[in-house]
């Protein structure tokens, strides 16, 4: 299995799309939060209370994770779908006939690779953000001032990092089912995003079941108070919801890479 890394690193750590793809999950999240934090006006209450309808300042800071999913689908699905195209696939399964380690050796990297890109990128736009949504005016005086020692901003943080990297599983094992980028690229996005956009339609129940359980519950680890639009699931569940979208993903995906012909 160490060689097997190792040969898989090589070939990661080597191409340009990894560095761009990572200062891209980088610039996304750092980006899209700062300009949002930078930009809010003041809509809480004065009262400083935690009720729904409150702006939750940690949330708000790490909102360029939305944005930085399209770099982790399109990296991790790049990191399979790519050598499917280019058939070198077969030079790998040629030199490392036991296919599931192939797999399991890329996963291990490309989660590994977009959990410290995450974190990096989660950490700055916090940091960043504070600042500025509490100088905007964005929350009252008496709001809660969040730092990196508080449970629910670290929680928030790492949370957010463990999500990039549970997606990027999650994209790598779609990848390596479907072998296209097109199709795996356009499958997850709309696995992420058309849940947002019909929930509101449905009715109350059949909502939350939808939020609850699509990949995207995972971002319920950002919220660290009670809002109108928060997920209706406990962040940690919420975080659990989307590895186990992976795990089962990427098992069936090394079942299927033993059984099938490269």
């Amino acid at each position: 299995m160490t060689n097997v890394l190792r040969a898989e690193w090589t070939k990661l750590h080597t191409l340009w799309s990894t560095t761009w793809s990572m200062l891209l999950v980088i610039g996304l999240t750092v980006g899209l939060g700062t300009v949002f934090a930078a930009g809010s006006e003041s809509t809480a209450g004065g009262s400083g209370s935690t009720v729904a309808g409150d702006n939750d300042l940690v949330r708000d800071s790490l909102v360029g994770v939305y944005l930085a999913q399209f770099a982790v689908v399109a990296f991790a699905t790049l990191a399979i779908t790519s050598e499917y195209a280019t058939r070198t696939i077969l030079a790998t399964f040629s030199a490392i006939p036991r296919r599931g380690r192939v797999l399991v050796a890329k996963a291990i990297l490309v989660g590994g690779t977009v959990f410290v890109a995450g974190l990096v990128a989660t950490t700055t736009a916090f940091l960043l953000g504070q600042p500025l949504l509490r100088d905007s005016g964005y929350a009252p005086p008496a709001y809660p001032q969040w730092d990196l020692g508080d449970g629910p901003a670290q929680r928030a943080v790492l949370g957010s990092a463990l999500f990039l990297a549970a997606l990027a599983l999650l994209s790598l094992g779609l990848g390596a089912i479907l072998r296209h980028s097109a199709a795996t690229i356009s499958t997850l996005l709309a696995l992420l995003f058309v849940p947002l956009i019909v929930a509101p339609l449905l009715p109350e129940q059949t909502r939350e079941i939808v939020q609850k359980t699509t990949p995207g519950a995972g971002l319920a680890v950002q919220q660290t108070i009670a809002r109108d639009d928060a997920l209706p699931i406990d962040p940690w569940a919420g975080l659990a919801v989307t590895f186990t979208w992976a795990a089962a993903v990427l098992l069936l995906a090394v079942l299927l890479v033993r059984r099938r012909d490269a």
